[in-house]
């Protein structure tokens, strides 16, 4: 995805957070009102890959290669519409995300997962990452929660 599909990014990211506000750091009352400017900053400052099916938007993740120095590239945002998980979708993004951190030199390629999101630690399991022994509370959608971080070499 590239800055001018902004409006696309913001779609598909507020029907993440609709269909799975459980799953994600993000507040969609907030990021409704996030503008095209920041939009086509995430754009910019990240990688966004987009999943389609014929024409259906049905995937979404993100690279963020912005952390701090010492923390190395995470993987972010992942998701994919409730009709077509379990059809690979999942890992065709994630490896592809792989895919693009290795070309970009990282070593390895980190993320965090809600510790009760048993699905998702699951299936990042099932791609090969590891879990770390770093942990952290963190206030999302107005409640604090655990989260994980896992990491896999590339």
């Amino acid at each position: 995805m590239v800055a001018d599909d902004w409006q696309t990014l913001k779609d598909l990211r507020l029907q993440a957070l609709t269909e799975s506000s459980e799953s994600f750091l993000g507040d969609l009352l907030a990021e409704q009102d996030y503008d095209e400017k920041h939009w086509r900053q995430e754009l910019s400052r990240n990688v966004w890959l987009m999943a389609t099916f014929d024409t259906r938007k049905i995937g979404l993740a993100k690279l963020n290669h912005n952390v701090q120095p010492d923390d190395g590239m995470h993987l972010e945002a992942l998701w994919v519409a409730p009709d077509n998980r379990r059809q690979k979708v999942g890992k065709l993004l994630v490896s592809a995300l792989e895919n693009i951190a290795a070309a970009m030199d990282a070593p390895q390629l980190k993320l965090w997962v809600f510790a009760e999101n048993d699905l998702a630690r699951e299936f990042y399991l099932q791609m090969g990452y590891m879990e770390t022994l770093r942990k952290q509370p963190i206030k999302a959608n107005g409640r604090i929660r655990l989260e994980e971080e896992y990491q896999k070499q590339l």
